[in-house]
């Protein structure tokens, strides 16, 4: 980092729990509606952040990320600012379905992609290299437009994982190893040329700790 460059500080939330996480649909590009536990989660995550010196929200175009968003900002008395490229990794045609759901109209790619399903896609969906690709620019974008200020950003799991994962330069293999909880905050910190990861997961404003998804049948709760 050059000397005298300002820092940006960028808060990563997960959206709250939403149906389809609590039902083990998969999401990506579509949407349902925060549960009443997701709801109360990013309440107590809003009023975590409410003392803090937030410049600016951002969040995914999904409802579920928007809501979250807007609680975020409500304190701040800020408008949430909208960035397609911050949606989750797009999963084609598993999107509403279970992956059990999946498994009974799957036409013989499902099993090719359960053995390697962050560098494959599933039919109409994108890779993890790609998503990653794509929300990295969003925000190195954001960090360039707010130096020296902190920004929240409302997104999802995968592209939280992502960030963190190309920062650290940890290989796509370890996926698996680690997971982002609902209504939890991940830190990043630095320019658009280098950033750093601060905190990881942090859930310290829940009541109860988290149950971590890390198994391939869990995808539906991850996204």
């Amino acid at each position: 980092m050059t000397s005298g460059a300002q820092r940006t500080t960028l808060i990563l939330v997960r959206h709250g729990e939403s149906r389809w996480n609590a039902e083990g649909r998969v999401q990506g590009h579509c949407d349902s509606s925060l549960t009443p536990r997701g709801r109360a989660e990013m309440q107590k995550l809003a009023e975590r952040l409410a003392s803090k010196d937030i410049a600016a929200v951002y969040s995914s175009d999904a409802g579920r990320a928007r809501e979250s968003a807007e609680l975020i900002a409500a304190p701040h008395g800020l408008t949430v600012n909208v960035h397609q490229a911050l949606r989750e990794r797009c999963y084609g045609v598993l999107e509403g379905k279970t992956l059990e759901e999946a498994a009974r109209d799957e036409t013989g790619w499902l099993q090719a992609w359960r053995g390697d399903r962050l560098r494959l896609a599933p039919p109409e969906g994108e890779t993890q290299p790609e998503m990653s690709q794509r929300v990295m620019a969003a925000l190195r974008e954001i960090t360039a437009a707010h130096p020296g200020h902190t920004v929240a950003v409302a997104t999802h799991g995968g592209p939280i994982k992502s960030a963190v994962f190309h920062i650290l330069q940890i290989p796509v293999s370890s996926w698996d190893l680690t997971w982002v909880a609902n209504g939890s905050i991940t830190i990043l910190r630095g320019t658009p040329d280098l950033m750093r990861v601060a905190a990881f997961n942090d859930t310290a404003h829940l009541d109860e700790e988290p149950t971590p998804t890390w198994r391939t049948s869990d995808i539906g709760r991850e996204s």
